[in-house]
């Protein structure tokens, strides 16, 4: 691959109006480094689902089906390190801490029966989560990168990234993702009250509180409210 594939494909980024369309041109590229696969989505923490967090869905049909199934981003070594760092890297290169693991080893077996064996991820800020990553994958049992390749590979995540980001934006209608309730049960969460201090400040009763917190939890797909106050603050539903 040379620049300007990569400044071409940066240039059509700005021409995509939908997130096929987006992931059909970012795969045909990156073939040419040799992947035939690719994810984009959110970095899943403490309970998330994985899921309603993929903005790109480039893997191979039945990969997806069975990644989300048998929950392997909570032992996928891969996904653990993208939570971890926000500097690019090979699979092969994540720390055995979280690779080594019989989950981590279990999860690459699964994904080899689908042709992905090797790969390089790019983890990156979002506007919609806390972290995202792009990790792209490849049939071959290693990637062989210079630095100039993981460099092309990186700056067209990051534009891929923002593009997504852009579409979202346009369109997911996150304004009515929260109602102005919820929103204010949220606030005082983040200025640190409990249900019942929120629920005295706003002289309802403190199940309706708990309630409220509840459906903004669902709305975000989190298991505690400290993480629906995180995302209603990176998706700039809420300013504390």
């Amino acid at each position: 691959m040379i620049d300007s594939d990569v400044f071409d494909f940066i240039e059509r980024c700005r021409k995509h109006t939908a997130t096929a369309s987006l992931l059909g041109d970012l795969l045909e590229t990156v073939r040419n480094l040799g992947f035939e696969h690719l994810i984009l989505s959110g970095v899943p923490l403490g309970g998330q689902q994985l899921a309603p967090m993929v903005e790109l869905n480039g893997w191979p049909t039945g990969w997806f089906e069975r990644y989300i199934e048998a929950e392997h981003a909570a032992v996928d070594g891969v996904c653990i390190y993208s939570a971890k760092t926000l500097k690019p890297f090979l699979w092969a290169d994540v720390p055995a801490k979280w690779s080594n693991t019989d989950g981590s080893r279990r999860v690459a077996g699964e994904a080899a029966e689908f042709g992905i064996c090797s790969g390089f991820a790019v983890p990156m800020l979002s506007v919609h989560h806390w972290q995202s990553v792009l990790s792209f994958a490849s049939s071959a049992k290693s990637c062989a990168l210079s630095p100039r390749q993981q460099v092309q590979l990186v700056t067209m995540a990051v534009y891929a990234g923002m593009s997504i980001q852009a579409l979202s934006s346009d369109d997911s209608g996150e304004d009515g993702l929260l109602t102005d309730r919820e929103k204010e049960v949220l606030l005082w969460a983040a200025a640190g009250k409990t249900s019942s201090e929120t629920s005295q400040i706003l002289g309802v009763a403190e199940r309706t509180v708990k309630w409220h917190s509840n459906k903004a939890r669902e709305a975000f797909g989190v298991s505690t409210t400290t993480q629906a106050v995180v995302e209603a603050v990176r998706r700039r539903l809420i300013h504390p």
